[in-house]
């Protein structure tokens, strides 16, 4: 198997307080729904997610990623996550999502991650599917965030 660590930093601005950001985020369950391509996510133990996606491919080559990662946060602006190597995983994981200010009322989300997933391929392939890996990482990063913007700024005010 080879392994093709990508690190990926992607940013967006929502229009919601910096508070009610990091309350939906730190509900890792429920804002898993914003993950692209996200079959199921379910909690394994004390803030520790498993994390399984649905199946991809390119050319000749399939997987899916699996993963388990702990989180840890701060309580006020940072969540990190760590992935624990569980059984039956194929990826290593971690990553932060940083909360700054901007402005009054909205929120800078910043997520900087590592992915490496284990991909079974033969070596005359590794340099296609790299980039295959760095584009998808991207592209979810993006998504990700996308995502989360859409979702919390259309949800109500209370």
């Amino acid at each position: 198997m080879a392994k093709f660590p990508t690190e990926v930093e992607r940013s967006v601005t929502v229009k919601v307080p910096l508070p009610e950001v990091h309350a939906y985020l730190w509900d890792v369950v429920a804002s898993s729904a914003c993950i692209p391509g996200l079959e199921h996510c379910k909690r394994v133990g004390n803030d520790t997610y498993r994390f399984t996606y649905q199946e991809r491919s390119t050319g000749p080559v399939s997987m899916t990623v699996r993963y388990t990662a702990r989180y840890r946060s701060n309580g006020i602006d940072q969540i990190a996550f760590e992935g624990v190597s569980a059984k039956d995983d194929n990826t290593d994981v971690n990553g932060v999502l940083q909360l700054e200010p901007s402005g009054k009322e909205a929120t800078r989300i910043v997520l900087r991650q590592m992915i490496a997933p284990d991909t079974p391929i033969p070596r005359l392939l590794q340099s296609l599917i790299k980039s295959f890996v760095e584009r998808e990482a991207a592209d979810g990063a993006r998504q990700y965030l996308t995502n989360i913007k859409r979702t919390l700024e259309k949800s109500p005010k209370p």
